[in-house]
């Protein structure tokens, strides 16, 4: 059978206990408390990086926002700018009309002038030559009263032309 000393169960059970209590003093207070400032630290790296996720996603939204804002400026520039360009090109285009009417206009009035100019001209030459011919077919007698009669009936004539042509 086994033999059981109490004496010496008993001093190993309160050696036992004193080097727990050591243990407990020494060792595992500091490692208990050294645990929970480890939790206490991973708990505050956890809650700032969740903040930082937080942060990195407002950022990211604000930066969408602010890039979709830019693209609407970018648009709204560029259709002015579009607009500006047809308004200009339809002021140009007006003011090519208006000055190809006005050197049309100028043209007409010339060639207005001219024409009267060569009317007068024509008118002349044809009184001259009527003179001529009247001259050579009748002689050198008529009066003066009466060639100015023909003269006048002659223009009278001429006039009728002017205005039918």
């Amino acid at each position: 059978m086994i033999e059981i000393s109490w004496p010496l169960l008993l001093t190993q059970i309160i050696t036992f206990l004193i080097a727990m209590i050591i243990v407990w003093k020494l060792f595992w207070g500091p490692l208990t408390r050294m645990m929970q400032e480890r939790s206490r630290k991973i708990s505050g790296d956890i809650q700032r990086a969740e903040s930082g996720r937080r942060k990195i996603e407002m950022l990211e939204a604000e930066y969408h926002r602010r890039i979709a804002e830019i693209e609407e400026e970018a648009r709204k520039a560029l259709n002015a700018a579009v607009h500006q360009g047809n308004l200009a090109r339809e002021q140009i285009i007006q003011e090519a009309r208006e000055e190809s009417q006005r050197i049309l206009e100028k043209n007409r009035e010339y060639l207005a002038q001219e024409r009267k100019k060569v009317i007068g001209e024509l008118r002349g030459q044809l009184t001259d030559i009527s003179l001529i011919a009247v001259e050579k077919l009748i002689g050198q007698g008529l009066e003066q009263s009466v060639q100015q009669r023909l003269m006048a009936e002659f223009l009278h004539e001429i006039k009728g032309w002017d205005k039918a042509g």
